[in-house]
């Protein structure tokens, strides 16, 4: 039998970028931005740091001939989408900042960026059946969790093996095949496909889109209601009072205008002018899987706000040790907090205002099913309540926590 052509494994490529693109416009600008490449040395399909997809001609020739044409169109459109969402969702970079390059790790990071995208279904598009991925519950773990969270889980217990390697763009690391004439994008142009994508696919109906792919869109462009914002300012208030309070006029070293107040000697400000934030995370047993990574999104997205790390305080019915100095790449990481009993967040909100250093603002993330405090501290505190579907939300009482003491998310 001759090898397939590669006209022609490239036209079958480009008919099913079409039709991928056709059902899952949002997906247009970055299916679009991708540089063919056919070749053998990869398994399946793969993509690179920069948008190169590289399609197996035995593959493609082999899906495209054993079954009708719409099923062959919707079966390489599944494997376009997949491995763009390892671009879209970052996968090489998160695994360089793990330390992950080659070997076992690389392999079990492969595994679990699958986890992380093949539990979303598209209409119109399906999983190549003679070139099935791998689905977490098909091997115990539940769905809906990031790749971080999936991967300590199989580093815990590295039984499973993949035998795939979808190229730098999932692992970060070079493969041979991505030698030679590829086009390179600049940061600027792989943020530029990114946005584009999120704009687009937060604009689709309700429905079209899965939730871990809103979620995602909102992680990119930022919430599309003004809770963030809400949230924001109130923390920014009790920052700029509580950083007020430790900061004073002191004539220990010269004014930084000290030459325009010549002969006279200005003081100057003195003292620790840094953000102190304490975040209550939920961690009942009411608190889904959902929403706790939604918990760990809000941590990161103050921490990228305030330009600081922040103090975590796990609770369910009693506070946990305290996880300090968390920043935004290490609340992406976190894969567990202690917790699943019942729920009181006045334990975690007494264990932040304890803290040493004390903080200036304390931020309560919560589904709202807890007993309230029914008085104030002498220092904020803000409650971020989630609204989670068929779930009737309850707030804290007011008096005395009024809606500038409450934002729901």
């Amino acid at each position: 039998m001759s090898s397939p052509d590669p006209v022609t494994v490239a036209e079958h490529v480009r008919f099913a970028r079409a039709y991928a693109a056709e059902q899952l416009p949002w997906f247009a600008p970055a299916l679009f931005r991708c540089r063919i490449v056919v070749t053998s040395r990869v398994d399946v399909a793969a993509i690179d740091l920069h948008y190169n997809v590289y399609w197996n001609p035995e593959v493609v020739t082999d899906i495209w001939h054993n079954a009708d044409r719409r099923r062959a169109l919707s079966e390489l459109a599944f494997l376009w989408v997949h491995e763009i969402s390892h671009r879209l969702r970052r996968h090489g970079e998160r695994a360089t900042e793990l330390g992950i390059s080659s070997g076992p790790r690389s392999r079990r990071w492969n595994i679990a960026c699958d986890f992380e995208i093949n539990d979303s279904e598209w209409a119109g598009l399906h999983m190549p059946a003679a070139y099935p991925g791998m689905l977490p519950q098909d091997f115990g773990y539940p769905r809906g969790q990031i790749a971080e969270t999936y991967f300590a889980g199989l580093e815990a217990s590295p039984t499973l093996t993949f035998p795939i390697d979808e190229g730098s763009g999932v692992h970060g690391a070079p493969r041979p095949w991505e030698e030679g004439e590829r086009q390179r994008l600049s940061p600027i142009d792989e943020e530029i496909i990114r946005r584009e994508v999120a704009r687009r696919s937060r604009e689709a109906a309700q429905g079209d889109v899965p939730d871990a792919w809103r979620d995602w869109a909102d992680r990119v462009l930022g919430s599309r209601i003004d809770w963030r914002r809400k949230l924001g300012h109130r923390l920014s208030v009790a920052l700029q009072r509580g950083i007020g309070s430790r900061t004073d006029y002191s004539y220990a070293r010269p004014n930084r205008r000290q030459s325009v107040y010549h002969p006279v000697l200005p003081p100057s400000l003195a003292g620790d002018r840094t953000a102190r934030i304490a975040i209550v995370v939920d961690t009942s047993a009411s608190m889904q899987t959902t929403e706790l990574q939604r918990s760990l999104n809000e941590v990161a997205a103050v921490v990228r706000q305030f330009q600081h790390p922040v103090t975590i305080i796990p609770c369910d019915l009693r506070a946990y040790a305290p996880v300090r100095d968390v920043s935004e790449r290490e609340a992406y990481r976190i894969a567990y907090l202690p917790g699943g009993s019942g729920t009181d967040m006045r334990a975690g909100i007494d264990a932040a205002v304890a803290l040493s250093p004390r903080p200036d603002s304390v931020l309560v993330l919560t589904d709202g099913l807890t007993d309230y405090p029914v008085r104030t501290y002498d220092l904020p505190v803000i409650f971020g309540i989630f609204r989670v579907a068929g779930q009737e939300l309850v707030l804290p009482p007011n008096p005395p926590y009024g809606p500038d003491r409450v934002v729901v998310i």
